[in-house]
């Protein structure tokens, strides 16, 4: 964990922020550099890209309210109710820092995407653009992005882990957010140097970004149908995304429904009693797996029985 690379004029330089920083511009020079390629206006592309970026911030940014309503709503518009349900954490006035403070986590994925689609539907439709063949030149950016942006997740201690013993596992300082969680749950004391190691699932999703770009790279260069790389992508990182959920142990992540299936904590190696099943990043990335990959199964089907006919 290291959430300030340096300061300039006493101004912090926050990684989480560099990282989703290079994580755009690394992703508009893949869209840019495919979409010459594809034969795709260079100054219409940089023009959605900057549109995909705002669209996915807000998107990433109003689903992280939404599931964790009380504390960033409430500090800000009721700060007294906000006291009645954190007897721990006192507010001596309204606090809306909570609302923009997005150096130190606070970003959903999932929104991300979402408010990128909504945005890049949008401009397909003002500008009369094919939507599926843009989505597919757009996926492998995507993925890059997620990349490095769980490596900023992983600098500003975000997104962590639950408790392992395994030779990987990785420890954070007193001031981290895991930390506290800890601290809370009485598994660490005030005089510990540091929390208990965890999962590093930032490093799991990172790294698993890294593979999706590199074989959704290779879906965009030989795909059979338009859309292709967009279904791909629909099926593969949600199947990864849940099974990375597995081994999240942040608490202020949203659940549907809270099942502790000891049989599977105790194959991975999960602590006794920890929650399996079922929170929203899991019940989200299951139906989205169902449905694309129906899709992706007809789609085949379809193609092959058309092969078949022409031949």
């Amino acid at each position: 964990m290291h959430p300030i690379l340096f300061e300039i004029w006493n101004y912090p330089l926050y990684l989480y922020s560099l990282m989703i920083t290079v994580g755009c511009v690394m992703g508009i020079w893949l869209v840019v550099r495919h979409g010459d390629q594809a034969g795709l206006s260079r100054l219409t592309l940089l023009d959605l890209c900057w549109w995909l970026i705002l669209g996915g911030y807000l998107g990433a940014r109003i689903i992280f309210m939404i599931v964790n309503w009380q504390d960033h709503w409430y500090p800000c518009v009721d700060y007294e109710y906000y006291n009645s349900i954190n007897p721990s954490a006192q507010l001596s006035g309204p606090d809306c820092w909570p609302l923009i403070a997005v150096w130190s986590g606070g970003l959903v994925f999932y929104g991300a995407f979402l408010g990128g689609f909504l945005v890049l539907w949008w401009f397909s439709r003002h500008y009369k653009l094919r939507l599926l063949p843009l989505a597919d030149a757009l996926m492998p950016a995507f993925a890059i992005g997620q990349f490095f942006g769980r490596m900023g997740c992983l600098a500003a201690g975000c997104c962590w882990g639950k408790i392992t013993d395994l030779a990987w596992g990785i420890e954070f300082p007193k001031r981290s957010m895991v930390f506290r969680q800890q601290l809370e749950q009485n598994l660490v004391t005030m005089h510990s140097e540091h929390a208990l190691a965890i999962h590093p699932t930032q490093i799991y999703d990172s790294l698993y970004g890294l593979g999706l770009f590199i074989v959704l790279t290779w879906i965009r260069r030989n795909k059979r149908y338009h859309g292709q790389v967009l279904m791909w992508w629909l099926f593969l990182y949600p199947l990864m995304r849940s099974l990375v959920e597995l081994f999240r142990g942040d608490s202020e992540r949203g659940f549907v429904t809270k099942v502790v299936y000891e049989p599977l904590n105790q194959f991975l190696g999960l602590p006794a009693g920890s929650v399996t099943f079922l929170s929203t990043s899991q019940f989200i990335s299951l139906a989205v797996v169902l449905c694309s990959g129906i899709a992706l199964v007809v789609i085949r089907a379809k193609l092959n029985a058309r092969d078949a006919k022409e031949s």
